[in-house]
Parts: C-alpha cells; sequence; structure tokens
C-alpha cells in the first residue's frame, strides 16, 4: 500500500509539472530546469515499478515439484527377413508411437527426493508372465492385462547428503550403455535409438537396488547392488537384454549385481568420457532352477562419450561382454516346459557392439533461426562373436551405414529423417535399405 501510495504522488507530481511546463513561456533556462526535474521523476517512476514488480508474492517461485514428459513417434520403411533362413528380403512400411513417459519429482526438503517415471511403450498390447510350479513340471503362463503397455521405469527417493555424495534407492536405472544417459529424442541423432546397444543389453536398463553417487571435481563415481538378469531368456539374436525381468509381477532377487561406473566430465552435455563395468549371476534368478547347474556369470564393461565443439557433436560407446556357461544355459532353455523356445541355436560367450555418430548444425548455411543437424552414424552389433563349442554363426555380426538431418523448431521438438544401409558377414545375404523419420518432443513444467 506505501509503494502504491508513492506511485500515485509520483505520478500526479508529474503530471503538474508537465502542466507547468506547458503554460511556461518566459525563458528557456525555466524550461530546461523543469524538463530535467521531469526526467529524474520519470527515473524514480520506473525504478518504483521494477521494485514493485520484483516482490510481488506472485512472482516468488516456491515450487518443490516438476513435472517432465518426452515421448517419439517413428515411421520407417525397410527391407526384412521372415526368419534366419530367409535370404531374399522384403519391404514392408510401418508406424510406431515408441513411447509416451511422463516423469515426476518431489522434493520434501534439500536432502530427499522421489522421482517416479512412467513409460507408455508403443501404445499396444500389455502382457504379463508368470511361473506355474505347480503345473506338472512348471509352466510359464502368459495373461494379456491391458491394451497399453505401462512400464515403471524408475520409483527412487534420493537423499542427497552434499555435493560430493548421494545416495538413490528402489528401482533405479542401472548406467551401463550410454541409452541410459542419453535416451530422450534430442540426446541422439539417429531417428530410433541405438539398435546396437539393444542386441546386447537391455535398452534403458532399470532394476531395484542401491546406487551410492560420489563427487569429486569432474569426476563422478556409481556403485550400485541391485537385482541381476535371468538367464531364462536369453536368445541368440540379442544376447542377455531379454534376460531383464521386466516381463514378471515380480522379479527373482537370487542372484544380485554389481555396477561400477566412472565419469569424467558431463556426456549429456556433450562434454565428458566414462566407463562401466557390471558383474553378476544369472542361473539363481531362473524360475526353474533345476534346468541348470552353473552360475552364469555375466561381465559387461563399456566406454562412452560425448564431445561438442561449436557446431560439431560427436557421441559414440563401445560394449564387450562375456558369459559364462553360455552353452549349459542354451542346453537349459531348449528343454524348459512351457518356456518357447524362441532362437537357441547357439549363445553367444563373447558378444560385442559399437556406435559413433557425428553431427554438423548447418543452420547459418542455410540462414535459418533454428538448428538443423546433418549427421552420419556408424552401428555394428555381433550378439554371437564367440561360443563355448563349435564355430560362431555370422548371421547376426551386422553393420549400419546412415546418415540424415535433425530440425528443431523450438528447443522442446525435434524431427529427424534417416537413410541407411545394413551390411551383414553371412555371405549369400545381400545389403538392405531402409528409410525412417521420427518426431519427438520434450517439456517440463
Amino acid at each position: 500500500m506505501k509503494l502504491n501510495k508513492q506511485l500515485c504522488l509520483l505520478s500526479g507530481f508529474a503530471f503538474l509539472l508537465n502542466a507547468n511546463l506547458s503554460i511556461a513561456s518566459d525563458g528557456k533556462a525555466t524550461e530546461r530546469k523543469l524538463a530535467e526535474q521531469i526526467q529524474h521523476i520519470e527515473l524514480q517512476l520506473e525504478q518504483l515499478k521494477s521494485s514493485q514488480k520484483l516482490t510481488t508474492p506472485t512472482e516468488v517461485s516456491t515450487k518443490n515439484w516438476q513435472i517432465n514428459s518426452y515421448g517419439s513417434l517413428v515411421y520407417k520403411s525397410e527391407n526384412f527377413f521372415r526368419n534366419t533362413q530367409d535370404i531374399n528380403p522384403k519391404r514392408r512400411a510401418k508406424t510406431d508411437l515408441e513411447r509416451v513417459v511422463f516423469e515426476f519429482v518431489y522434493n520434501f526438503d534439500p536432502t530427499w527426493e522421489v522421482e517416479i517415471e512412467l513409460e507408455y511403450e508403443h501404445g499396444g498390447v500389455g502382457a504379463a508372465l508368470e511361473y506355474d510350479g505347480f503345473e506338472e513340471f512348471g509352466e510359464f503362463e502368459s495373461e494379456i492385462e491391458a491394451g497399453g503397455e505401462i512400464i515403471v521405469e524408475k520409483l527412487q527417493a534420493k537423499y542427497t547428503h552434499n555435493k560430493y555424495l548421494a545416495i538413490k534407492l528402489g528401482h533405479i536405472f542401472v548406467p551401463v550403455g550410454l541409452g541410459t544417459n542419453l535416451h530422450k529424442p534430442s540426446q541422439y541423432f539417429t531417428a530410433q535409438r541405438h539398435w546396437s546397444e539393444a542386441s546386447m543389453l537391455p535398452q534403458v536398463w532399470h532394476e531395484t537396488g542401491v546406487n551410492v553417487i560420489t563427487k569429486w571435481q569432474n569426476f563422478t563415481a556409481q556403485t550400485l547392488i541391485t537385482t541381476g538378469l535371468n538367464s531364462e531368456f536369453f536368445r541368440t539374436y540379442n544376447w542377455v537384454s531379454t534376460g531383464h525381468q521386466r516381463r514378471f509381477e515380480s522379479v527373482n532377487a537370487d542372484d544380485l549385481a554389481f555396477t561400477l561406473r566412472l565419469d569424467y566430465g558431463d556426456i549429456k552435455n556433450g562434454t565428458g568420457i566414462g566407463i562401466s563395468y557390471y558383474n553378476g549371476d544369472t542361473s539363481g534368478n531362473r524360475n526353474n532352477t533345476n534346468k541348470i547347474d552353473a552360475d552364469g556369470n555375466l561381465s559387461i564393461i563399456g566406454l562412452s562419450g560425448a564431445w561438442r565443439q561449436g557446431n560439431w557433436t560427436a557421441i559414440g560407446q563401445y560394449l564387450y561382454g562375456e558369459l559364462e556357461d553360455s552353452q549349459a544355459i542354451t542346453l537349459a532353455n531348449k528343454t524348459t516346459p512351457g518356456l518357447k523356445p524362441g532362437n537357441f541355436a547357439q549363445l553367444g560367450s563373447v558378444a560385442e557392439s559399437a556406435f559413433v555418430e557425428v553431427a554438423f548444425n548447418s543452420q547459418h548455411m542455410f540462414n535459418l533461426s533454428h538448428p538443423l543437424y546433418l549427421f552420419g552414424a556408424y552401428e555394428y552389433a555381433n550378439p554371437v562373436k564367440e561360443t563355448e563349442s563349435g564355430n560362431a554363426m555370422s548371421r547376426f555380426d551386422t553393420q549400419e551405414y546412415s546418415f540424415g538431418l535433425n530440425y528443431l523448431p523450438t528447443s522442446n521438438l525435434i524431427f529427424k529423417a534417416q537413410l541407411a544401409e545394413q551390411n551383414y558377414a553371412q555371405q549369400n545375404l545381400s545389403n538392405t535399405h531402409s528409410f525412417s523419420l521420427s518426431f519427438g518432443y520434450y517439456f517440463s513444467i
């Protein structure tokens, strides 16, 4: 009220001075003096208005919560093989509502926060898999539950002790693979997330456990103890990625896994490099444990990084993994009652994958007001690089070369196009080609 009263008085005084100026005709000196007084009063008015704006209660932010959302939609025309024996690919076009994700963050106080992340995948069929041990020799049963699959990717409580130490516990991300860090549509340049990573391990990997995060200068170290994978669903064509137990209503936790990740810099902002190591047994989490007498120990090491300089951005990753007892796991999966075998021809004892993408922001070349990235990418994956016995098949030893563009009409929307050629190590398979379009969004309130 006091401030408003001052504003009224000063406004009135300025009006009177303006009136005096209009009738003053007895000398230029008086006119100049009055003009200076008016200018001084107008400056005071502006300062008072600014002060009032800054102290308005509605402008003060007291929000302790945040909602984020992102998603992507893809169109793809590609050559595909009907099965592993097919050597004459057909062309098919398809669309996929890849995902719509909602993140909810609530800060109870400066030290404690809870974060939840829900993902709707493919807008498609939701199903759960149960293991019924009382059905004959044990049987897996599928149950359709809903018209749209919903996955809780994250449900974590985070305690921040200080800027050097934080602890996450609950259902958390496993930081192996760059897809866990850079999975939003604007954080990679290809039309879809990298298939090479998905050929080896769960893409955007999430398990239940504890994550201790320590920071020192530009170094960040993460140490995790989480639930492990289930070898019942390891497959030839995507190695251990389908051993993720998210298909089950409850997760077996007899075998736990240890993960260590060390980063220098900030990969999410394009100035960092990191190395990760994962180790854990996989046989103890099988539902039908009497089929195998081996640990099925799994080790994965990954090296990843992102670099941004001027208009150039480069992102890359290399993954290498070893699976012990792969032959015993293959035999056990072939003979598990009720388990649809899929492709159990061979299971790699060693798997490998890599990708690199380089992009250039060309907006200044075309006088655009928004970023236009031109990119080239290379991907490689071989989930059966080596086997315990016999010669490893070359059917899934694949490389892909691609190029395309990303356009961001706003910082929250991204449109992508990509042309790609796939090459196969198997001699009687011809190169195939694909064309993709995608659209992604991100916002935060």
